[in-house]
């Protein structure tokens, strides 16, 4: 039963067991940053702030929530970001999604180019609404570096039969070009494990509302991911579409200077300590713990011998 007394199916997302078998490989080649603090497995971006859907479970459904702007990750900024990842020969996931759509950037292929010249052995990966999606623009991607791209299906099973043959058309493998269904109906989550962005979204009928309090329940998002936006802002996680925590900013400091700072530290110990009292967490329902665990106690083995030593 949901919060509002009504049944709803569980939401099954195979791409949450993918992912957290993405994390686990590599945390098992990669379970330090020079030999120093644990790694994260994903560094994800924002690369632009437009999109051409409005989504009923997203905050842009309304506009004045979440206007489009035509905002872009540039390519001199995430080069700089590229070459600090090399300095620790980066080997995890490179990821496009966030709050927008990638293949709106214009110059996508050359992030991906960059990605592949800076970091050869990292994944990167598309997650795409798949409307501009055709066999042309597979072609350039994937000769740019890219290694898998993700269509989430909004329309109905008919665009299984439709990306499919794109599929066979460009040559690809059913692990390149990847499908999720998101068109079920409302009270099967439309497929997706629903959260409210950080308190944007409103679906009371099917249980998904602002909360009443802050969830007393640890979260594992700021011990696996790095989340930067098109500006070069790193943020604490892909959920808080308010973008009110800010931890840092890429343009003028570095990327492991952010990901060991007081701002994530800070958010780190009291998500540990099942604290979400601190915005966005206050507003928050995402569960959090679905991956990550073993990046969570990586951490915890981490400050307590620098607790310890201090």
């Amino acid at each position: 039963m949901n919060r509002v007394g009504k049944s709803v199916a569980k939401v099954v997302d195979i791409n949450v067991e993918r992912k957290g078998r993405i994390l686990r490989e590599h945390l098992s080649r990669s379970p330090f940053i020079n030999n120093q603090v644990p790694t994260f497995s994903i560094v994800e971006f924002n690369v632009t702030e437009l999109c051409n859907r409005k989504c009923v479970f997203c905050p842009r459904s309304d506009p004045k929530k979440y206007p489009n702007r035509r905002k872009f990750l540039e390519p001199s900024l995430y080069e700089k970001i590229m070459k600090e990842l090399s300095e620790f020969d980066y080997s995890g996931k490179i990821l496009y999604s966030a709050f927008g759509e990638p293949l709106l950037h214009k110059e996508l292929e050359r992030l991906i180019a960059l990605s592949k010249q800076y970091c050869p052995k990292s994944h990167v990966e598309i997650v795409t609404n798949g409307d501009f999606v055709t066999v042309k623009r597979l072609h350039t991607l994937f000769d740019a570096g890219l290694d898998t791209i993700v269509i989430s299906m909004y329309d109905g099973p008919h665009q299984i039969e439709h990306f499919t043959k794109i599929r066979e058309a460009a040559g690809l493998r059913d692990d390149q070009l990847i499908l999720r269904v998101r068109y079920l109906p409302p009270k099967q989550h439309y497929g997706i494990i629903l959260s409210n962005r950080a308190g944007m979204i409103d679906l009371s009928e099917i249980g998904v509302k602002p909360l009443a309090e802050p969830l007393k329940k640890k979260c594992y998002y700021p011990f696996y991911q790095l989340m930067v936006d098109y500006d070069g802002t790193v943020l604490l996680c892909p959920h808080d579409w308010t973008k009110c925590f800010k931890a840092g900013d890429l343009k003028r400091q570095k990327l492991l200077e952010i990901w060991t700072g007081k701002a994530l530290t800070c958010a780190r110990k009291r998500l540990s300590n099942s604290d979400r009292n601190f915005e966005p967490c206050k507003v928050c329902d995402a569960k959090g713990t679905l991956m990550g665990g073993k990046h969570f106690e990586q951490w915890q083995r981490y400050y307590r011998e620098n607790d310890d030593a201090q």
